[in-house]
C-alpha cells in the first residue's frame, strides 16, 4: 500500500540492554514484534546494544490484517541496524523482523515480500527474505484500495490452530495455483476472494462492508487475512463512492484510501525522514 510505517532509532550505550517503543505517540502500546525483532538483530550481531528508542508512525490500521506488525518490524530493524551501525543486505536485516513474526505469531509472512517488493502480486514460494519467492501482477491504472477496519484482531490464536492452519494450507495452494494459470490483478482480487470465503472467518459486520463496496461499485471485495476489517478494489472515480459508502455504516468503522505501493523499505537520508513510510 502507498502509505506504511516510518520510524526512528535512538540509541544510547550503556549497562541497560532495553528496546522501548512509541507507536503514533502511545508508550504503553504493546509492540512486542518490533521489540522482539530488534532484540533479534542485536544478538545475532553479537553486539550490546544499549537503550534502543523506537518512534513508529504507522499510517495503516494496526492489528487488522494490513500487515503492520511485518512493516513495523521491518521498518524497526532497518532503522535501528543503521543507528547502531550494523552492516547487511537488506535481506539480511530483514530476516530478523521475518524471525520475529514467526515467534510472536503476529504475520503470515509478509516480511520476506515487504522488505524488497512493491506493487500487487503473490508469494509463489514461501522462505525467509531474499528466498520467498514474489511474482507481481500488472497494477490498472488508477487502482486504489479502499479499506475498512471494524476492530483490531488477536491472530495468535488462530495460528495456532491445526485444523484451521491446515485449512489455510489446501485452500491457499488451490488458489495459488489457479492464480498461477492465470497470473493477472484480476485473478489475483477473485482468487483472494475465493479464499477468504471459503475460510469463513468475515463477522457480520465485515460482510456488509464487503456488501456495501460492491454495491457502490468496487470491482472486488473481501475479508483481509486475519482481520475484523475488509479491502476493495475502486479506480479513481468510483474510489470516494465506495468510501462514502463503507463510512456510513458505522462512525466506528475507520475507512483509508491508498493507491498501490511503489517504494521499497530503505533508510532514509535525514533530509527526507519526515516525508514517507521507510
Amino acid at each position: 500500500m502507498s502509505k506504511g510505517v516510518t520510524t526512528t532509532a535512538t540509541i544510547t550505550h550503556g549497562p541497560e540492554a532495553l528496546v522501548i517503543t512509541s507507536v503514533n505517540g502511545d508508550k504503553t502500546y504493546d509492540a512486542r514484534t518490533t521489540r522482539r525483532a530488534v532484540q533479534l538483530l542485536f544478538e545475532g550481531h553479537h553486539k550490546d546494544a544499549g537503550r534502543v528508542a523506537l518512534e513508529q508512525n504507522v499510517d495503516t490500521p494496526i492489528g487488522a490484517g494490513f500487515g503492520a506488525s511485518g512493516a513495523s518490524a521491518t521498518s524497526a530493524v532497518f532503522a535501528a541496524a543503521s543507528a547502531g551501525g550494523i552492516v547487511g543486505t537488506a535481506a539480511d536485516i530483514a530476516l530478523f523482523a521475518h524471525r520475529a513474526e514467526i515467534i510472536e505469531q503476529t504475520g503470515l509472512g509478509t516480511v520476506s515480500v515487504v522488505f524488497d517488493a512493491v506493487g500487487a502480486g503473490a508469494i509463489t514460494a514461501a522462505g525467509e527474505p531474499g528466498k520467498a519467492k514474489f511474482v507481481n501482477v500488472k497494477v490498472p491504472d488508477g487502482a486504489r484500495l479502499v479499506t475498512a477496519c471494524v476492530a483490531p484482531y488477536d491472530k495468535k490464536s488462530v495460528l495456532s490452530s491445526k485444523s484451521l492452519n491446515d485449512r489455510i494450507g489446501r485452500f491457499g495452494r488451490e488458489a495459488l495455483e489457479s492464480f498461477l494459470s492465470d497470473p493477472t490483478f484480476d485473478a489475483l482480487v477473485q482468487e483472494g476472494e475465493r479464499f477468504s470465503k471459503r475460510l469463513g472467518l468475515e463477522s457480520p459486520e465485515v460482510m456488509k462492508l464487503i456488501s456495501l463496496a460492491r454495491s457502490a461499485g468496487a470491482t472486488g471485495a473481501s475479508q483481509n487475512m486475519i482481520g475484523y476489517s475488509m479491502h476493495s478494489i475502486a479506480n479513481e472515480d468510483s474510489s470516494g463512492r465506495v468510501a462514502r459508502a463503507l463510512a456510513g455504516l458505522s462512525p466506528a468503522v475507520r475507512v483509508d484510501t491508498f493507491e498501490i505501493g511503489a517504494r521499497r523499505a530503505g533508510v532514509l537520508p535525514a533530509s527526507r525522514r519526515s516525508q514517507g513510510p521507510s
